[in-house]
């Protein structure tokens, strides 16, 4: 019965705590400081995936960028991003993780960022996973194991959640 509870504890905190982490550095990441790349796009191309039955098929659309250091290429799903050879565009560049997050373009933007959307559905879940934990917690009435040790063993959990959250990042 001690594993199980054990397991149960680690599960319960564990989890819920490594989602919230995964999805609250996620959104920390996703607003943060750019640089920008001035350039002129040289090269375009749309690329097409084939779907199966469960998913429709899908275009990637691919430009090219000739900057003063360098030529690079980048693609989205966005069929704005679609742009004619010779057109000037200025890239945002993320400072942590050096992916592309926006391009502008005569004077119109196109954000490649992820939606915030995903993001704040794990946090709800996770909140309400780690609550369910709480409950669990107190609602356990096992006399060989004390509650102070489960919220113990719980708050352990939740920082190796935590740990792992960070390492798969």
């Amino acid at each position: 019965m001690f594993v199980l509870r054990l397991l149960g504890t680690l599960f319960w905190f564990g989890v819920p705590a490594a989602f919230l982490t995964y999805a609250v550095h996620d959104l920390d990441v996703r607003d943060a400081p750019t640089y920008s790349i001035e350039g002129t796009v040289v090269g375009h191309r749309q690329q097409y995936h084939e779907g199966t039955q469960d998913s429709p098929g899908y275009t990637t659309y691919f430009i090219t960028v000739r900057s003063a250091t360098e030529d690079f290429e980048f693609g989205d799903q966005q069929q704005d991003l679609d742009t004619e050879p010779g057109t000037l565009v200025v890239v945002q560049v993320s400072k942590t993780t050096d992916e592309i997050v926006s391009v502008r373009k005569n004077g119109a933007v196109v954000d490649l960022r992820n939606t915030v959307g995903d993001d704040v559905g794990i946090i709800v879940f996770a909140s309400i996973g780690l609550l369910i934990a709480l409950v669990r917690e107190f609602a356990l009435e096992d006399y060989d194991i004390p509650r102070w040790l489960g919220f113990l063993v719980g708050l352990l959990a939740a920082g190796g959640g935590v740990y792992v959250a960070f390492l798969l990042m």
